[in-house]
């Protein structure tokens, strides 16, 4: 596929870290005894002349993100400066933090962003906040989480650049926001970028791991659910589905953060450290970021 273009935001997907040997029943609910996968750590960056937006932030490989980051078997971590520094962007010109969910590799680097407004669901901060106050027995649903996480995005508050979610909203011209709760975590959202041009782009957070998952096993169109998730299952492929009608079917315009095939299906490179970019949209008044 090549990068569309367009008049509303250059997409950009950009890996910052990798685990090279994920259990493919991590990804894939019910693949057991299936050996190992690559899965990539990536976060999104949309850019017009008005905003530059990150859709999650990563983690920061301090502290407990890196007890998390070591437990899971990721390496290969670079910083924002590094992984944004490659698209021509510095980590304080983001205007705008959308977190899909609050996982450790996907709000752990907020603050990362200083001049960044910050949307994720209310139900995501309180359902962890209540999930923290159970007894040790059920921090199982603490899962990926880093409670330092929370603690930044109460900083964010204080400085008035938190907004909790009640449900979908249009955060910017062209980008909103569509509730997933009760299914990866409770709390979780999906991005839908709606281009000028009436192309449309789908970021899946976590509710879709990899494009197996949406197009099934060998290709039979059945959709697989996650391998990892708080909620219903059920509710896990009914939010594919939306997904999937969103875009008309098209399914590689969902676009899932820790697909490894993203390199091969969009216009990428990759630098010296392994780590890759993907074009997923160009505006016609931007520039390739991969010579």
């Amino acid at each position: 596929m090549t990068s569309t273009l367009g008049a509303g935001y250059s997409i950009w997907i950009a890996e910052y870290a990798r685990v090279l040997e994920f259990p493919v029943s991590g990804a894939l609910y019910g693949r057991h005894n299936s050996g190992t996968m690559i899965l990539p750590f990536c976060y999104a960056l949309l850019k017009n002349d008005e905003h530059t937006v990150m859709v999650d932030t990563g983690y920061n490989y301090a502290e407990f993100g890196r007890v998390l980051a070591d437990e899971y078997g990721v390496s290969g971590w670079q910083p924002p400066e590094v992984v944004l520094g490659r698209l021509g962007v510095d980590p304080a010109d983001v205007d705008t933090v959308i977190l899909t969910h609050n996982h450790f590799d996907h709000a752990g680097n907020v603050d990362a962003f200083p001049n960044a407004h910050v949307y994720i669901q209310e139900i995501e901060v309180r359902k962890f906040l209540w999930t923290r106050s159970l007894p040790q027995r059920l921090q199982w649903l603490m899962v990926a989480c880093d409670p330092d996480d929370l603690l930044t995005m109460l900083d964010c508050w204080r400085e008035g650049r938190l907004t909790l979610l009640d449900g979908d909203a249009q955060i910017l011209p062209g980008i909103r926001v569509n509730p997933s709760h009760d299914t990866h975590t409770l709390g979780s959202q999906y991005v839908v970028v709606d281009q000028p041009t009436s192309e449309r782009f789908v970021l899946s957070g976590d509710n879709v791991t990899t494009y197996e998952n949406l197009e099934g096993h060998d290709g039979n169109g059945q959709f697989i659910p996650i391998g990892l998730a708080s909620g219903s299952i059920t509710k896990c492929l009914l939010t594919m589905e939306e997904m999937f009608q969103l875009v008309g079917g098209d399914i590689p315009r969902i676009i899932p953060f820790h697909e490894n095939k993203l390199w091969e299906r969009y216009p990428s490179r990759q630098f010296d450290d392994g780590l890759h970019v993907a074009e997923i949209s160009l505006r016609d008044e931007e520039r390739s970021r991969l010579a």
